[in-house]
């Protein structure tokens, strides 16, 4: 269905539908239903303070959160949207010192903008994490950041979502088992375990602080890298928390922690002066942030501190077949948060198969029954659990046991599946599947969409929105302006004036189109008139035009250094030196054109004096003195020499500023020098004379010649 019905709106706060406001903040995702869509999270992170929580209004009050998390209502929220492609996400805030401003920074999960889920504890630091797993992949989900009232400001955003394992265990006999090398992440390190410090004598690390402890059987052998990333970490240049790490041999296997056999020991990390202090961070920058296994290191072990040759990684281990192994992670810092661990390597660990596939009973979509089928197989112990994971909009959405399961989704689109197993010894293993259902559309669907527009408000400025109002259908919806890529945030901004097409989806996969135009109002013209060439001194008018639709709220005249110097359409200038002008027209709707003009200033520096005295003549040529034009500003210094060398006289213009001795009138010819020196005239002859003189400009130049006195 094709329409044309479009509402037109040139407000620049409010729009207003089917008796509700909405209200355009100045930030765009103020609200959760604006909520800025993040569109992959594998490894996501924003920019250094790309993101602002200055400027946000009240949010909605959620009673499950405030009653769990936050004791302050919510008064600064900002909004973003994701959707995870695996069971758990983890997400980090930096603020203040850690790529932002934002002071206290709080994080918060949603389930759609009103189911909440978790929220982070919340720090008094400049950054803050959450961590939550058992998510429904393909789902999208909202996060909320915010702030102490007192504390908002810009921070940087990262989202990572993995596979999780169990919760760290603080004792080596409790320790979590590895199946696979898939990555995850650990929310925070913060006891040590019933047993109390099981790290022994002479180890680099010295004793558990807040420790998490992984073992598990090689399966096919080679080596060994991982890397551990403290949650904290942005770069090398900024301190982060200090893991420390050791990796032992379990020669009697997996449940016997207490012959293990030390076999990697890191424990080198912030550098100090021997008397509690840290030193600068340059001095052990090497010492920073990740440390590991890592292809192309040599050494096996690095003390506390970080001594030459020392950088947070050591060689790799050649792991055997059969063979159990134990490491024990170790936050020094002591901090609260956790780290997140990569593996590498060609070695393998021991554990279960997890696989399905999944079948189509006739076609792959929506409202019709698709089977999971399990194929999971394990050569060791057995498998004890299956948790399935049907993704989003599945009925059932999640099952336990072996199967087979059938499954309906509700909506079209791509699916994200896993299944989890768990063997008797405590191993899960996750294997996750991606695959498309078709839209499931009736011809009688009545799904419409029309638009509320807000035209540019000023000419060329990209600050159009388009409001998208979906009704009818089956609900939720998304929206389009190029037919590629969806959302569902109906607010589209930042538009340039031109002609859309919105489209709307609903989850069946049908679709509804109309045609959407952004006006923009015509440009405001301003003329700040021809170029000038000016002689010195010379004056002239600036005469400026514009033609603007939208009335004129001010006219300005700014010279290049900023200052103004007019406010109406024409003005009278005295530049002394070249100035380029600017004439601003600002029209009642704030928006601003400009034009500049050039005026050229001719420099022509005249000063005159008179090349013959008579002091007791009767004519005008009694006195020696100065004359110029109004270009002169003052002279600062006159002096008379005779024929030695010997100063006769020593003179300073009236206008001058504090004069320090006997002045004169420029441009009179009754004072200045007399030809007198001490009170008795002078020998006729030739006298050299030297004046400093001061123009309107403020340049100082020095004129000389020769003056000829006669009786």
């Amino acid at each position: 269905m094709k329409k044309n019905h479009v509402k037109r709106l040139i407000i620049a706060l409010c729009i207003t539908t089917l008796g509700n406001t909405v209200m355009l903040a100045q930030l765009s995702n103020d609200e959760c239903r604006f909520a800025r869509s993040i569109p992959n999270v594998n490894n996501y992170c924003s920019q250094d303070a790309e993101f602002t929580n200055v400027g946000a209004t009240p949010d909605p009050e959620f009673l499950a959160g405030t009653n769990s998390c936050i004791a302050l209502r919510w008064q600064n929220g900002v909004w973003f949207s994701f959707v995870p492609r695996k069971p758990a996400v983890l997400i980090r805030v930096f603020g203040f010192g850690q790529g932002g401003t934002m002071r206290s920074p709080k994080i918060l999960l949603f389930e759609r903008c009103n189911q909440f889920v978790k929220c982070s504890p919340g720090k008094d630091v400049g950054v803050d994490e959450l961590v939550v797993d058992n998510l429904n992949i393909g789902q999208t989900y909202f996060i909320m950041v915010e702030s102490s009232i007192d504390g908002t400001g810009t921070f940087k955003l990262c989202i990572e979502d993995f596979i999780p394992v169990p919760s760290p265990e603080s004792d080596c006999r409790d320790a979590v088992v590895l199946c696979d090398k898939s990555p995850f992440v650990v929310n925070s390190l913060t006891g040590i375990g019933a047993v109390r410090n099981e790290i022994e004598p002479g180890n680099c690390i010295g004793e558990e602080f807040a420790s998490s402890w992984y073992k598990w059987t090689c399966d096919q052998p080679g080596s060994l890298t991982f890397t551990l990333t403290p949650n904290n970490f942005i770069s090398r240049n900024q301190i982060t928390d200090d893991l420390d790490f050791a990796l032992y041999e379990l020669p009697n296997g997996l449940d016997d922690c207490s012959n293990k056999r030390l076999l990697r020991c890191m424990g080198s990390g912030a550098n100090g002066d021997g008397f509690g202090n840290t030193l600068p961070l340059n001095q052990w920058i090497n010492c920073n942030g990740p440390t590991g296994l890592r292809a192309g290191e040599t050494d096996t072990r690095e003390d506390p501190g970080c001594r030459p040759g020392d950088n947070n990684f050591l060689a790799p281990l050649q792991m055997e077949a059969g063979k159990s192994y134990v490491l024990i992670v170790n936050n020094f810092s002591r901090s609260g948060l956790g780290f997140s661990i990569e593996f590498g390597g060609t070695g393998t660990f021991l554990g279960p198969n997890a696989d399905y596939e999944v079948r189509a009973q006739q076609n792959f979509e929506c409202d019709k029954t698709i089977d999971f089928i399990n194929k999971s197989s394990s050569a060791t112990d057995p498998i004890v659990s299956y948790q399935w994971n049907f993704g989003d909009r599945s009925t059932p959405n999640r099952q336990t046991g072996e199967g087979p399961f059938s499954v309906v989704y509700e909506s079209f689109g791509n699916k994200i599946t896993a299944l989890t197993v768990r063997s008797s010894r405590g191993c899960s293993v996750t294997k996750i599947l991606e695959f498309f259902v078709e839209p499931c559309c009736k011809d009688t669907t009545t799904l419409a969409v029309d638009a509320i527009v807000q035209d540019l408000i000023c000419f060329e400025i990209p600050d159009g929105s388009i409001f998208s109002v979906g009704s009818a259908g089956s609900p939720d919806y998304l929206f389009s302006l190029d037919g590629v890529n969806f959302q569902p945030n109906p607010l589209f901004n930042r538009l340039s004036a031109g002609n859309y097409e919105l489209i709307i989806s609903d989850i069946k996969g049908c679709t509804d189109t109309t045609k959407v135009v952004v006006n923009q109002p015509p440009p405001i013209i301003v003329d700040a008139g021809p170029d000038q060439l000016l002689e010195f001194g010379g004056s002239t008018v600036l005469n400026g035009s514009y033609v603007s639709s939208n009335g004129v709220r001010s006219i300005r005249w700014i010279d290049q250094n900023g200052n103004l110097v007019g406010d109406s359409i024409s003005i009278n200038i005295l530049p002394v030196r070249n100035t380029t002008y600017t004439l601003i027209i600002e029209d009642e709707n704030g928006c601003v054109k400009e034009d500049q003009v050039e005026i050229r200033v001719e420099k022509v520096y005249k000063f005159f004096t008179p090349n013959i005295i008579s002091p007791n003549g009767s004519t005008n040529n009694r006195f020696f003195n100065g004359f110029g034009n109004h270009t002169i500003k003052y002279v600062e210094l006159l002096e008379i020499f005779d024929r030695w060398g010997n100063k006769v006289y020593v003179g300073y213009d009236s206008r001058l500023p504090d004069a320090p001795g006997e002045t004169f009138i420029l441009n009179t010819y009754n004072t200045g020098w007399n030809g007198k020196f001490k009170g008795k005239p002078v020998e006729a002859g030739v006298y050299a004379w030297r004046a400093l003189v001061r123009y309107i400009d403020d340049e100082v130049k020095q004129n000389h010649g020769t003056v000829t006195v006669i009786w």
